[in-house]
């Protein structure tokens, strides 16, 4: 496959998931808040359990260059915004997906 065409992939790919973001009210969050939410999604549905350690979600591809200050930050957008919370039976260091995230 020609580098033109791998481009072009990728650019129809951005605007696919561009869209659907829109369409799930995504388009509000930061990229590293997304990067965030997408890979709490993958990791709680790979390991059967909604809630997810915080290394787990540091550890991921999607986000090992993010440094952890942004991780940070993103980690406390989200639950801000209602799109991640924290377990009943845990401190921190846990997250899941929020009633925010429900909605759609």
């Amino acid at each position: 496959m020609s580098d033109r065409i791998k481009i072009t992939t990728a650019a129809r790919l951005r605007e696919l998931i561009s869209t659907l973001e829109r369409e799930l009210g995504f388009d509000t969050l930061s990229a590293n808040e997304l990067n965030v939410l997408y890979v709490v999604r993958l990791l709680s549905d790979e390991a059967g359990t909604s809630a997810v350690e915080s290394s787990r979600i540091r550890a991921h591809p999607i986000i090992q260059r993010m440094s952890q200050p942004t991780f940070n930050r993103a980690i406390r957008a989200l639950l801000e915004k209602g799109y991640l919370e924290t377990p009943p039976r845990y401190k921190a260091k846990r997250y899941r997906l929020g009633p925010k995230t429900a909605e759609t």
